[in-house]
């Protein structure tokens, strides 16, 4: 992953980390927000992943233990069902944490001006 974001890396932002480097302590309370939200996407992630692969796996040996068709077919369901929520839970945990920042520096998000005129915008000041 980190030679994804190296390769994406737009004017110095390919994290949320970066983000916050980059504002300083304009932020405040968000820059600790912003760090921890990190964090925690990357701890869910690994949560997922484990609690995703146990569960497949205890499906996986009732699939193979079931005495009827039915049985079989109800399993080989679940079973799909349990991989692709995995797949989009991780999917839109690395969206958030590695592609969302990215996307944001490139519209100009995090600079000041245009953080200030957006602001302008919605006050109608």
């Amino acid at each position: 992953m980190n030679f994804l974001s190296q390769l994406l890396k737009v004017d110095g932002i390919a994290t949320w980390d970066d983000v916050v480097s980059k504002a300083g302590a304009d932020w405040g309370w968000a820059t600790t927000l912003i760090s921890v939200m990190s964090t925690v996407l990357w701890v869910a992630l690994a949560l997922v992943g484990a609690a995703g692969a146990i569960y497949a796996l205890y499906v996986g040996i009732k699939m193979a233990r079931a005495d009827s068709a039915e049985q079989r077919d109800e399993n080989k369901k679940r079973l799909i069902n349990i991989i692709v929520s995995i797949v989009v839970v991780i999917a839109l945990i690395l969206f958030f944490n590695t592609l969302l920042p990215m996307i944001l520096n490139a519209f100009g998000v995090f600079d000041p001006k245009t953080t200030e005129s957006a602001v302008r915008l919605l006050l109608h000041a």
